[in-house]
């Protein structure tokens, strides 16, 4: 198991996301993390997660994914979920559609591991071959190693 794995749980990957615009998908994506024993208060996660502007839709390939990120004390340790819309979803103010959505939260202790494993979402979303892999996964397990391979790149 790699720092991946043991932060994103296969029960936290929505494949087939209803939202149609990025804010509603990071609700219907951060949902997933309400019930686990990693978040101490999910309020202020959530909280906290909405006080910091997402980052941007990546540019190249267009329309890949949205980031949402912060760091928080409300969670024991590094937490992650992800979600996937087929139709994708228009980023206000762009033409971009978003097919990915990743939420993470981080104790600033840890904000070492935290930096690498979103820079390797990132890297794994700007590769046309990665991307169409995660965009095809046929599970929520085949998306998840498809993410611990880039993360391992």
């Amino acid at each position: 198991m790699g720092i991946l794995t043991d932060s994103l749980l296969p029960k936290d990957i929505r494949l087939d996301l209803r939202a149609s615009d990025p804010r509603d998908a990071f609700e219907e994506v951060l949902s997933s993390l309400r019930s686990d024993s990693r978040v101490r208060d999910w309020e202020k996660l959530r909280a906290s997660l909405h006080e910091n502007r997402p980052t941007e839709a990546l540019r190249e390939p267009p329309g890949t994914m949205c980031l949402h990120h912060g760091r928080t004390e409300s969670v024991s340790g590094l937490v992650l979920a992800a979600g996937r819309s087929a139709e994708g979803m228009t980023v206000p103010g762009s033409q971009t559609r978003i097919h990915l959505v990743f939420v993470a939260a981080i104790p600033e202790a840890l904000s070492n591991e935290y930096l690498r494993i979103l820079g390797a979402i990132s890297r794994v979303c700007r590769e046309p071959a990665s991307l169409e892999e995660l965009r095809t996964a046929p599970d929520a397990g085949a998306f998840l190693s498809m993410l611990e391979r880039g993360c391992r790149a």
